[in-house]
């Protein structure tokens, strides 16, 4: 079961079949979706991903919110301070 607020829920599960160890279910390939940032931070040498998710969604687990809006950010980067990043809205 994948939670609600999960970046997978939408993503439809396929079937791959191995000749060793029979079939295993797996996500198929998930679309970056395309979002408009309600508005843009600018990081400061002690924010983190997970704190930004923090104070504007109260989920440091939606981090991947605020990666999917920006294409050029990495989950596993080092926030660039001064350089915007923007931040989706909560859905």
């Amino acid at each position: 079961m994948i939670d609600r607020r999960s970046r997978y829920r939408t993503t439809p599960v396929v079937t791959v079949d191995d000749t060793r160890a029979g079939s295993h279910p797996l996500f198929d390939l998930r679309e970056t979706p395309t979002t408009t940032s309600v508005f843009q931070v600018t990081p400061t040498d002690s924010d983190r991903l997970d704190l930004l998710a923090f104070l504007y969604y109260r989920d440091p687990t939606r981090f991947w919110r605020i990666c999917d809006a920006s294409p050029h950010l990495d989950p596993f980067d080092v926030l660039a301070p001064g350089e915007p990043l923007p931040i989706p809205p909560d859905k």
